[in-house]
């Protein structure tokens, strides 16, 4: 009797503490234009697990009662970075799709894999198998490795025709970080615009990267810029707010929302063509010398690497003067790693 009453109390505990999920529709590729007015939540299947189960992205589409852009919102590609994610949820928290014109598409967290291992890598496999980095295998292949079905999927059937233009949200990798920073090619018109418009402390005007989605999206003749928000697996409020402004910055121009006038950027951002990345020769605890928008000057010291004792082993200098646009978080450096980035 004991043990009935056992399983029966936790069957109803289960059952209640599930009791508040929405169930949500699986689709396999996404038709925004096909949708009605409103809010919509569906799971985008993107390929299978080894385990034969799917893989479920969560979409989130604001379509308006009136006719207008389409803004694809993209976050944790890479899955350390998640301050992305607490800007779409909180994005997705202040839209009305009854006074939007248009249509904003919000991936909050297409790396699953990524997210689950806590690892900016998709994982073809747990433990095993090789792991990819989507920012670096777009528009994906049909036929190639896990990682690159993958991202073929989330291309052709999730972004690729649903977007008039797209901002894809990053922050720094693991043990760094960033400012709010923009990726900006600025032969691209309209991308130039919204790197402006996003307020950040600074823009790389920047070709691209072949395999990145913002760099896919623009080969498209889709206007996308890529925005980094700070560091990784932390929530920055300050930063994510910024951001969220930004966007509203980029929606409010583009006619897609009206009401109170958005503050401008709180500074012209730094804009440069060229950043060089600084990098640790031996293992050992970095002392930084310096913080992120720091102006340098060629020769300044960046950090120093101390032994265990705390003997100073070397000291690393600014090849060039410019902005501080990445800095080391994690003390502890293998060789290899990075002391600073600079933009100039």
């Amino acid at each position: 009797m004991k043990f009935v009453l056992t399983v029966l109390l936790s069957i109803a505990f289960s059952m209640s503490s599930h009791a508040g999920v929405k169930e949500r529709k699986i689709i396999t590729k996404l038709k925004v234009d096909d949708l009605g007015a409103g809010r919509h939540e569906f799971y985008f299947k993107a390929g299978y697990r080894n385990t034969g189960d799917a893989l479920l992205i969560p979409v989130i589409v604001f379509k308006g009662t009136k006719e207008g852009p389409r803004l694809m919102l993209t976050a944790a590609v890479h899955g350390d970075e998640l301050n992305g994610i607490g800007v779409l949820h909180r994005l997705a928290a202040e839209l009305n799709p009854k006074s939007l014109k248009g249509t904003v598409i919000m991936v909050p967290g297409i790396n699953r894999t990524g997210l689950e291992n806590n690892s900016r890598y998709f994982h073809e496999s747990n433990g095993g198998g090789s792991h990819t980095d989507l920012n670096r295998v777009m528009p994906g292949e049909k036929y190639g490795h896990a990682g690159e079905r993958f991202a073929y999927h989330v291309w052709h059937y999730l972004l690729k025709n649903n977007a008039d233009k797209a901002i894809d949200l990053h922050t720094q990798t693991r043990g760094t970080a960033y400012p709010l920073y923009v990726f900006s090619d600025f032969r691209n018109a309209a991308a130039k615009k919204m790197a402006y418009l996003l307020g950040p402390d600074l823009i790389k005007e920047d070709k691209g990267q072949k395999g990145t989605v913002e760099t896919t999206f623009v080969t498209h003749d889709i206007p996308a810029v890529t925005l980094e928000i700070g560091a990784p697996k932390i929530f920055q409020k300050d930063l994510i707010n910024r951001a969220i402004i930004g966007i509203k910055r980029v929606m409010k121009k583009d006619g897609m929302i009206k009401g109170e006038t958005l503050p401008v950027a709180r500074v012209k951002p730094y804009v440069g063509t060229k950043s060089t990345t600084v990098y640790t020769h031996t293992g050992g605890i970095l002392m930084m010398k310096v913080a992120l928008l720091d102006h340098v000057k060629e020769g300044q010291v960046l950090g120093c690497i101390n032994d265990p004792f705390g003997h100073k082993l070397k000291c690393y200098r600014a090849p060039h003067k410019g902005v501080v646009l990445a800095v080391s978080t994690d003390p502890m450096r293998e060789p290899g790693s990075m002391v600073a980035r600079l933009l100039k």
